[in-house]
């Protein structure tokens, strides 16, 4: 070999032998570096999602049913608030002898209830078969109020006429107005107690009230004075006047919840 291309093929193998060379440190720094974890992408991060607080379900209230107060009967409204009043009486529930028709216990008590759309039958001075015959019943009755006996005491009626007669009108208005309010009272007499006896019993067994008015008729001042000036003439001694008129309101008023 000639000296010139042994000296080039000398240089050739130590250029190879410096690349090789210089490829292994590369590897083995390559090998011995840290491993790095990937920066993670900006757009991959999860995005957090607001949490939703539930609504309270609101629970509707249940309006109340409305109770009697003890020892009262209440008074049956319709849905716009409004009161059909039953009667069925002799001349106190007429008015006899209060000034005005106005000023009669049964006006009184319908003012004080509100609304009221009174209907029935009042007959001065008859009895309680007469006036029972006359009366219809509607089938909206929101209170009832019976004043019947008086009459009776006078003429007088058997009692046990007089009770199955009794028991017969309150059936009826307890079966054509089964939720109306019962008030019944007493004979306007001081010699009807038998009579008050019968009326408080038959009124009990139906659920209804009784409201005596033997304390009231026994009071002077809410008698007379006779021939005083009133819507049906000269007022007597026996009719309840303007004070004897606002005494029976009172009591039955007192024996409602409205």
């Amino acid at each position: 070999m000639r000296p010139r291309a042994a000296w080039t093929v000398a240089i050739s193998v130590v250029a190879v032998a410096a690349v090789i060379g210089v490829a292994a440190v590369m590897t083995s720094a390559a090998r011995d570096a840290p491993e790095v974890a990937p920066a993670a992408s900006a757009s991959t991060r999860p995005t957090p999602t607001a949490t939703r607080t539930p609504s309270p379900t609101l629970t509707p209230t249940a309006t109340p049913t409305p109770t009697a107060r003890p020892g009262t009967v209440l008074v049956d409204r319709k849905n716009d608030g409004s009161v059909r009043m039953l009667v069925a009486g002799d001349s106190l529930t007429a008015g006899f002898f209060a000034t005005t028709k106005d000023r009669g216990f049964i006006r009184l008590v319908a003012d004080d209830i509100g609304s009221v759309d009174v209907t029935g039958a009042a007959q001065a001075q008859q009895t309680l078969s007469t006036v029972a015959a006359v009366t219809d019943v509607p089938s909206d009755v929101g209170v009832a109020v019976v004043e019947l006996g008086t009459n009776d005491v006078g003429v007088p009626t058997p009692l046990a006429d007089f009770e199955q007669q009794y028991a017969s009108l309150l059936d009826r208005i307890r079966s054509t107005s089964p939720k109306a309010g019962l008030l019944c009272l007493g004979t306007w007499t001081a010699d009807g107690a038998a009579y008050d006896e019968v009326i408080a019993r038959s009124c009990a067994a139906r659920a209804g009230v009784y409201v005596s008015l033997a304390e009231a008729f026994a009071t002077a001042d809410f008698h007379g004075p006779a021939g005083r000036e009133t819507f049906a003439g000269a007022g007597d001694e026996f009719h309840p006047n303007d004070a004897g008129h606002r005494a029976i309101a009172d009591a039955v008023l007192a024996a409602l919840t409205h």
